[in-house]
């Protein structure tokens, strides 16, 4: 039984505490503090699951090689506290899972967390007075920064325009926030997503004048092997039983893509941002021993996989074949994206 509804009471509250908090922004009786660097923020409207990783390494992959970047998070989930900078000796506990694949995927881009936004900007420029571009993993409520490019996300399966505030929905903000956007993207898309799909959903969003709105579908590369350099193509799963698990907000994508190409699978769920321990490594041993054969997998995200890296626990999986699955994103409209974003640095880069 959905007991959400119930709760819109509370939702008509929330929402109320949240537009008087904003109109303060607005107003001025609470500052926003603007830089003198590009900064594009990647955010959405709800709580987890609209795809913000594979969209700041799109941004990563656009303009690495022109420019000297830097990510700034928030580190959820870590067991540190303040400002950090990705480095030697540091792992997903000290940074989080997400800033954790940043650095390991980018080796010239300098990754740090910070709760506070503005003082982990204020210490990135800081430290680092040839930094060109900052690109901020969420942080679309932390309104005391005023990034010069804000890039909103919406699920295509669960857009912010059906959605409720918190708690009978899943909206940190009234739908109207999206207006401070300057470009919304609806992700999860399908790549065969028609002309006329894409204008019924533009009728929907109604975007302002100012804003584009784009469209973007997941893509799901080789599989890669936890303890080599060996890759499996998602297309020789066909005869293969396999134990999937996640700790992400929403794992039905990826379980359902999976089953598309394997024998057969079953899917193990934790929370997302999951801390794994002894007794879940148990549980998968447990659960792979009851259906493994010789091609049976293992198989999780790259962002698990992160988390499970240069920790004990990877020594508890060895005896098991595990493989994560990295994820990029192919934006429908590349060309029109990418100068949105090349005009939006070149015109406000730092003079130095």
């Amino acid at each position: 039984m959905n007991l959400r509804p119930l709760l819109l009471p509370f939702s008509f509250l929330y929402a109320a505490v949240a537009r008087l908090r904003n109109l303060f922004f607005v107003t001025g009786v609470w500052k926003e503090k603007k830089f003198d660097i590009p900064i594009i923020l990647v955010g959405n409207l709800s709580v987890g699951g609209t795809g913000k990783t594979p969209h700041v390494e799109y941004l990563l992959d656009l303009l690495n090689k022109d420019y000297r970047l830097a990510t700034l998070s928030r580190g959820y989930g870590r067991k540190s506290k303040g400002f950090v900078v990705a480095g030697k000796g540091v792992d997903a506990t000290m940074i989080g899972d997400e800033p954790m694949q940043y650095f390991s995927r980018y080796d010239d881009v300098t990754v740090a967390v910070c709760e506070k936004r503005t003082e982990g900007i204020e210490k990135l420029m800081d430290a680092d007075k040839n930094l060109q571009v900052i690109i901020m993993d969420d942080g679309y409520q932390h309104r005391q920064v005023n990034p010069g490019f804000k890039i909103l996300l919406t699920s295509y399966d669960k857009l912010f325009t059906r959605d409720f505030v918190l708690p009978a929905g899943d909206l940190r903000e009234p739908q109207s926030a999206s207006g401070r956007a300057d470009c919304i993207i609806v992700t999860r898309c399908s790549e065969s997503m028609t002309a006329n799909e894409k204008e019924q959903l533009l009728k929907e969003l109604r975007p302002l004048k100012h804003q584009q709105v784009f469209f973007s579908s997941l893509v799901y590369n080789e599989l890669i092997a936890f303890y080599s350099n060996e890759t499996l193509p998602l297309n020789e799963l066909t005869s293969r039983k396999v134990l999937l698990f996640t700790g992400i907000a929403h794992p039905n994508h990826l379980h359902n893509l999976v089953k598309q190409h394997a024998a057969s699978v079953e899917l193990v769920q934790f929370s997302d941002h999951h801390e794994y321990n002894t007794k879940d490594i148990t549980l998968l041993k447990e659960k792979f021993d009851k259906f493994a054969g010789a091609s049976a997998l293992v198989i999780t995200t790259e962002k698990d996989y992160q988390r499970l890296r240069n920790t004990p626990l990877m020594k508890e999986l060895e005896s098991l074949p595990c493989f994560f699955i990295p994820i990029k994103v192919h934006i429908h409209q590349q060309t029109e994206f990418n100068q949105a974003i090349r005009n939006y640095v070149e015109k406000n880069k730092r003079n130095r």
